[in-house]
């Protein structure tokens, strides 16, 4: 294991955890999750309800995962999370592609759709998990400082809580549309 591996466990912890949250920790969140996949999902009916729990499951048990001092766990954790960025970015691929617009519900709320920016951003997640695992299993057995491990956890964590709060941020700084009234 390496500080590259801890950041990366850090990171994926927050997307992961932020992602739990926004989509079941409130009154209706996870049913508007639910209904955001309609369009999206090759199921339907009482299936996509099923499939958004799926998804709700998986996101949690890579938390879990990724915060176990147990260098197995952590691979499945990171190899879940590199599969599940990956459908992610297909299916908001696909649905960009196709013309439909689904509100963003991946961390809960946002007035977004999912766009070409969810489709880099997810990708980017995946490719970044990947190499994480990677680096878990590739990497120097021990002799880690664990003040130095627990910095590039909370790095990471920083960066994973950064990317959650990306498409907000962005909006900080673009030109505000002009009133009717002008």
């Amino acid at each position: 294991m390496n500080y590259f591996a801890y950041s990366v466990r850090g990171l994926l912890t927050a997307v992961f955890l932020s992602a739990v949250v926004g989509k079941a920790g409130r009154a209706g969140a996870f049913s508007a999750f639910a209904d955001s996949l309609r369009p999206l999902a090759a199921v339907s009916g009482p299936a996509v309800r099923a499939v958004a729990l799926a998804v709700v499951a998986v996101e949690g048990a890579v938390c879990l995962a990724l915060i176990l001092p147990y260098t197995p766990a952590t691979v499945a954790g990171l190899l879940a999370a590199t599969v599940l960025l990956a459908v992610f970015t297909v299916v908001i691929a696909r649905s960009v592609g196709s013309g439909t617009t689904v509100r963003c519900r991946c961390f809960g709320r946002s007035a977004a759709p999912l766009g070409r920016a969810h489709v880099v951003r997810n990708g980017l997640l995946a490719s970044v998990a990947g190499a994480g695992a990677v680096a878990e299993v590739t990497g120097p057995a021990g002799g880690l400082d664990p003040g130095l491990a627990a910095v590039a956890w909370c790095a990471g964590a920083v960066a994973g809580g950064l990317v959650t709060v990306a498409e907000d941020l962005v909006s900080l700084f673009r030109p505000a549309a002009p009133s009717m009234t002008e």
